[in-house]
């Protein structure tokens, strides 16, 4: 009697002290917010980009989600605002079902479930789906106060904002930023411009047109230079004029040929430190792209950086005529690598004014065709960030989902197969009847 007394104690201070360890740990976790994202794209944590944005917020900010109360697409909503809560101390969400309570939805104009409505001050949005993407964007329309201008040159065959670079169009526009096209020998550099950009030119620019350029450097401006293969001395030789050297060449790159099976198509992972590529840990891939470098005589007052470089197996090819047949090789008359293909420019101009320049030894790579491979539309919006000072903008973007197939060799395929549906549950069998058994003669 006392033994069992002494147990039935020890019992009870047993669960006593269970149950304090775990309302312990939950009022613990009440307070610290962590959670851990196992995905390989991190697809369940917000991006770089939006706790950026988040922490620059200057006022409180009200999320207001209108579903139905047994709406199965609630939870996934208030999964993603507890992110967004959980990120930045001014931000609080509720939701609000619109049948019960149809005064409040009149007020926001609601006219359908799963409508979201973000209030900053004085100011509103509506989206009307619960993603990163569609918040961050509210977000970032509500909190910048200006739209800063870009204008993309034309008139000498380069790529098309409409044709061309419609995505990278969206991405801008999504960011806040206005984007125009312009002729400069008809309408100059406007005064709302903020950054021009020179993007896949067929033909060089004439002497008028680089004066052009100059002036507006010379005022502060801010310029994206995208410059494929080719001779375009006028342009050239205002790229040295600011420390940048571009020989007319092409990039040869073999160790891009073991992924991508192309050696002119390099793949960049090398990026020297600069504000642009900072904690930049994707790749990029160019195409048919040229060396764009760091010149050896670099004006007073200008810093030249380089930004993205290839491998070593790499070279700059400048035998135009060999390319073409199809015999390229490594000689001295090449660009030995590792090579830049794309240089960042900062000068100190008159009346305290810096100006910057971003230059790229191709085009293709922020074209629809390549901009959403890995870290192509990072890598531009980043630079165009940089060169517009939208510091929050520069890092790393909502991540997308891809499929992960699993690729098993023959000897691992009979392996899972033998594994799962013979040696597991022959173990299974043999446990309950080994128990059955020792139940049956123990008795």
């Amino acid at each position: 009697m006392k033994r069992s007394f002494l147990y039935g104690v020890n019992t009870i201070f047993a669960i006593i002290i269970f149950l304090g360890i775990v309302i312990f740990i939950n009022l613990f976790s009440a307070k610290i917010y962590k959670r851990f994202d196992l995905t390989k794209n991190k697809l369940y944590t917000l991006s770089d980009q939006t706790k950026k944005i988040l922490k620059n917020l200057k006022n409180n900010l009200e999320i207001i989600a209108f579903y139905q109360a047994t709406s199965p697409e609630k939870d996934k909503c208030k999964e993603i605002l507890e992110q967004y809560k959980n990120s930045c101390p001014k931000i609080t969400y509720k939701f609000i079902d619109p049948d019960r309570k149809p005064t409040i939805a009149k007020k926001y104009n609601i006219t359908s479930y799963g409508t979201i409505v973000l209030k900053y001050g004085e100011k509103s949005e509506k989206i009307y789906s619960p993603e990163e993407k569609e918040i961050t964007t509210a977000i970032l329309k509500l909190a910048k106060e200006n739209k800063k201008k870009i204008y993309f040159t034309k008139g000498h065959g380069e790529k098309s904002i409409d044709k061309d670079l419609n995505i990278l169009k969206t991405n801008l526009e999504n960011e806040q930023y206005k984007v125009g096209e312009i002729v400069l020998l008809k309408e100059g550099i406007p005064s709302d411009c903020n950054v021009v950009v020179i993007c896949g030119t067929l033909i060089d620019f004439t002497e008028k047109e680089i004066e052009i350029l100059k002036d507006y450097l010379e005022k502060g401006g801010r310029i994206l230079i995208c410059l494929d293969p080719g001779n375009f001395p006028n342009i050239q030789k205002f790229l040295s004029e600011y420390g940048v050297e571009s020989k007319n060449s092409v990039v040869i790159d073999l160790a891009s040929r073991k992924f991508l099976g192309d050696a002119s198509t390099p793949m960049i992972i090398n990026y020297p430190y600069h504000q642009i590529t900072k904690n930049f840990n994707l790749a990029s891939v160019f195409s048919i792209a040229r060396v764009v470098e760091k010149g050896r005589n670099i004006p007073s007052g200008v810093e030249v950086d380089e930004i993205a470089k290839t491998s070593d197996a790499s070279w700059g090819e400048t035998n135009m005529k060999l390319l073409e047949e199809g015999k390229v090789k490594f000689d001295n008359r090449d660009i030995k690598g590792p090579l830049s293909v794309a240089v960042a420019v900062e000068k100190k101009e008159k009346e305290k004014n810096k100006s910057r320049m971003v230059i790229f030894g191709d085009s293709d790579f922020l074209t629809d065709k390549f901009i959403n491979f890995s870290g192509n539309r990072d890598f531009i919006l980043n630079s165009i960030a940089w060169l517009g000072e939208e510091n929050i903008l520069i890092s790393i973007r909502e991540k997308k989902e891809e499929s992960q197939p699993l690729s098993l060799s023959a000897k691992q395929g009979r392996i899972l197969f033998y594994g799962s549906v013979i040696v597991i549950p022959f173990l299974i069998l043999f446990s309950g009847v080994s128990v059955y058994l020792r139940r049956k003669y123990k008795y």
